[in-house]
């Protein structure tokens, strides 16, 4: 591992971070470009600072688009993995009667939205139950029916770490005429993702992990076909048509009749756009992006997989019980591993965790055992500390 990659991140100066299923680092340009922007903005009088800042969201979105090879209208720039995912729920046409798929493995993000719509509209949720240690397509296969609206599934699952075989399930929820909805929060930013190739209608993902961005950060993909058949549930100045915000202004600034309606929404997935977002947020967001762009997709999925792939091996030589699965294609920066200790308890959970960060390792108790994520800016000896901590604890 490239030291120059390392000192990038503050952070690993002080911990070794294993935690970026929880919360990912921030690389020093993405702290500074944060700092700088509110220094502009708010300690001087800089009115060029007020239009960079403003470009900054549309360096996200091309950032964004360009790590997914998706077109930048195909992108809105929402706060959360969960915003993005409300934004979908709130704005399809729902019928009673409908039925929307779900996994027993989902995080509460892609399970309470579709249960609040539910609730108002009267449509079924129907969860997909695990087989094993993964969700072959066959588990969803089960409950997916000619009803069926949508299936809501997580790229990579939160706990367990297996990956879902989304090119398979956009096949099998197309063919019975559903959308498929993704939350791919712990996947973009860790392994190469490509929602037009796999077939998703829609994809969430926030910022702040695996793509090492500032909290409040996060984006919406819809595929441009898909797009202009919903309609959003909450609208602002910008989210408006292009021509006719501008038409808006100018009558706001130079008189005339601007309160009025409006004829049409801004192109594309732009029309989902969050309201009222943070310009300094969204400049740390994309330099942020800037430098996975930089250091290579592929080259990060490679190092990702290779560093869990070296975990994985260790753990099952030691004897422990590894939730994850071993096959690449079904995992990726996620390693759950289990043990003889009992966490159902909230003091046990915090005795664990505070037993790795007393020797400066921040790891996760989630899903009844220890999660481990690997990152690109990991290093193998990261690895053998967190092993010879566990050691300790068995």
């Amino acid at each position: 591992m490239s030291e120059t990659i390392r000192r990038e991140f503050p952070l690993l100066e002080e911990v070794v971070w294993l935690a970026s299923a929880g919360v990912g680092p921030m690389p020093r340009r993405a702290l500074d470009a944060i700092a700088e922007t509110q220094r502009a903005l708010y300690e001087g009088f800089d009115p060029p600072a007020w239009k960079e800042a403003g470009e900054a969201a549309e360096r996200a979105r091309r950032a964004v688009a360009a790590l997914l090879e998706v077109e930048p209208e195909e992108i809105a720039l929402v706060r959360s993995t969960t915003e993005g995912l409300n934004a979908i729920a709130a704005s399809l046409p729902w019928e009673r009667g409908d039925n929307v798929v779900i996994t027993d493995q989902e995080y509460p993000a892609n399970a309470i939205p579709w249960y609040h719509q539910a609730r108002r509209h009267g449509f079924e949720v129907r969860v997909a139950r695990s087989r094993g240690r993964g969700l072959p397509l066959d588990a969803f296969a089960e409950v997916i029916d000619r009803r069926t609206r949508l299936v809501a599934v997580s790229h990579v699952q939160f706990g367990s770490g297996y990956r879902v075989d989304l090119a398979g399930l956009a096949e099998l929820a197309h063919g019975h005429g559903a959308l498929l909805v993704v939350d791919a929060i712990q996947s973009v930013g860790a392994v190469g993702v490509r929602p037009r190739e796999l077939g998703v209608d829609a994809l969430a993902c926030g910022g702040y992990k695996w793509l090492c961005g500032p909290e409040g950060t996060g984006f919406l993909y819809v595929r441009r076909e898909l797009v202009e058949e919903l309609l959003p549930s909450q609208i602002g100045f910008h989210n408006i048509a292009r021509e006719e915000e501008k038409s808006l202004w100018d009558l706001l600034c130079g008189g005339g009749t601007w309160v009025r309606d409006f004829s049409g929404y801004a192109p594309g997935a732009l029309r989902f756009d969050a309201i009222g977002l943070n310009p300094a947020i969204l400049s740390g967001f994309a330099t942020a992006l800037e430098l996975f762009l930089e250091l290579d997709p592929g080259w990060i999925e490679e190092r990702v997989l290779r560093l869990s792939s070296r975990l994985i091996a260790e753990l099952s030589r030691r004897g422990y019980e590894v939730a994850t699965p071993e096959d690449p294609a079904e995992r990726a920066g996620i390693v759950l591993v289990r043990g003889p200790w009992n966490l159902r308890a909230e003091i046990a959970r915090a005795e664990v965790e505070k037993h790795f960060l007393s020797r400066g390792i921040k790891i996760h108790v989630r899903a009844g055992g220890i999660r481990v994520s690997t990152h690109f800016f990991n290093s193998e000896d990261d690895l053998d500390r967190f092993l010879s901590a566990l050691d300790v604890l068995r």
